[in-house]
C-alpha cells in the first residue's frame, strides 16, 4: 500500500520539480518573487492616479498608448511567472505584517539617527540653531517609531 502511494506521488510530480534541488528551487522562488514585485510596482507607476511623495515625484513622460503596451507586456510576463510557479511547484513566501512593521520601524529609526545634527557634522559645520531646530523634531519622530515598534 505504501509503495503504491509513493509511486502515485512520483507520477504526480511535474517534470519541472524534478529539475531543481531544494536550494535551486528556493533561489528561483525568491528571484521570481522579486520579479513579480517589481512588475506589480511598474503597473502601479503606470497608473494615471498614484500618490506622490513629499521628497520625490514621478515625472510621467509616457503616453497612454505606450502605457497600454507596457501593461500588456507586464501582464504577459506575469502569466509566465504563474506558469513557472506551477511548473516548478513553487510556494509563496509568507511575510508576517507584525514583523514587517517592527523591521521597518527599526530601519527608519536608524535612518533618522543618521540625520541627527551630530551626524551631520561629518558633512560640514553645523550651527547651534540647526541642533535646536532639527534634533527635537527628529527625536519626536523617532519616539513615534519606537511606539509603533512596541505596539506590534
Amino acid at each position: 500500500m505504501k509503495r503504491a502511494g509513493w509511486k502515485q506521488k512520483i507520477q504526480n510530480l511535474s517534470c519541472g520539480e524534478l529539475m531543481l534541488n531544494p536550494n535551486q528551487k528556493r533561489f528561483l522562488m525568491i528571484t521570481l518573487g522579486v520579479v513579480e514585485d517589481e512588475l506589480r510596482r511598474l503597473k502601479e507607476l503606470l497608473r494615471d492616479e498614484r500618490e506622490e511623495g513629499l521628497f520625490s515625484r514621478i515625472k510621467d513622460d509616457i503616453g497612454l498608448e505606450e502605457k497600454n503596451l507596457l501593461n500588456e507586456k507586464i501582464d504577459y510576463l506575469i502569466v509566465h511567472l504563474i506558469n513557472l510557479k506551477k511548473l516548478f511547484d513553487l510556494s509563496e513566501s509568507e511575510f508576517v505584517l507584525r514583523y514587517i512593521v517592527k523591521a521597518t520601524s527599526v530601519y527608519l529609526l536608524i535612518q533618522l539617527e543618521e540625520t541627527m545634527s551630530c551626524r551631520l557634522k561629518g558633512r560640514g559645520e553645523i550651527t547651534p540653531e540647526l541642533k535646536e531646530t532639527l534634533d527635537p523634531k527628529l527625536n519626536e519622530m523617532r519616539s513615534v517609531l519606537r511606539q509603533m515598534e512596541s505596539m506590534v
